[in-house]
C-alpha cells in the first residue's frame, strides 16, 4: 500500500522517510493540475485565491528543480534587466494570466489571446527544458 510505496532513506544514523521518485517527480505537475482547474471551475474568490498559491508554490518547486538540473555552460547565461527569479517564473505568470483570461473572458478574442498565452508559455518552457536534464556525475579518473 503507501507504506510499501516509501522509500526510506538513512542519514546520521536516522531513517527519513521519501516518497517513491515516480510520485516525487509528478507532485508539481499536479499541484498545477489541481490549481487551473480549481481556477477555472470554481465559482467562488477564496478556493481561487487558493488555487493561484498552490499554483505558484508548484510553479516554484518546478522552477527550483529546473536551476538544479542546469547543464548549460554558466558563462554564457547572459544576464537581463528582470531578476533571476522573476524572470525564471515569467512561462508559469503566463499561463496563470491564460487561466484568468479563459476564466473571466467573454469573446471569442480573448479565448485566442489565453490560447496564444498558453502556446507562449508552454514554448518557453519547451525551451527552457532543452537544456534540463538529469546526467549522471562524470567520473574523475586518477592516473
Amino acid at each position: 500500500m503507501l507504506q510499501d510505496r516509501i522509500c526510506s532513506l538513512r542519514i546520521n544514523d536516522k531513517d527519513i522517510d521519501m516518497i517513491a521518485q515516480p510520485v516525487y517527480e509528478k507532485l508539481p505537475a499536479i499541484y498545477l493540475l489541481i490549481a487551473a482547474s480549481t481556477i477555472l471551475l470554481s465559482p467562488a474568490p477564496l478556493p481561487v485565491l487558493l488555487a493561484v498559491i498552490i499554483f505558484l508554490l508548484g510553479a516554484r518547486i518546478f522552477n527550483m528543480r529546473s536551476q538544479n538540473r542546469r547543464s548549460d555552460n554558466p558563462k554564457r547565461r547572459r544576464r537581463g534587466l528582470l531578476p533571476e527569479a522573476l524572470y525564471n517564473l515569467l512561462p508559469y505568470k503566463y499561463l496563470l494570466g491564460a487561466l484568468f483570461v479563459f476564466r473571466h473572458g467573454d469573446s471569442n478574442y480573448l479565448m485566442f489571446a489565453g490560447a496564444g498565452l498558453t502556446c507562449f508559455a508552454l514554448f518557453r518552457l519547451a525551451q527552457r527544458r532543452s537544456y534540463r536534464q538529469h546526467q549522471l556525475p562524470v567520473t574523475i579518473r586518477v592516473i
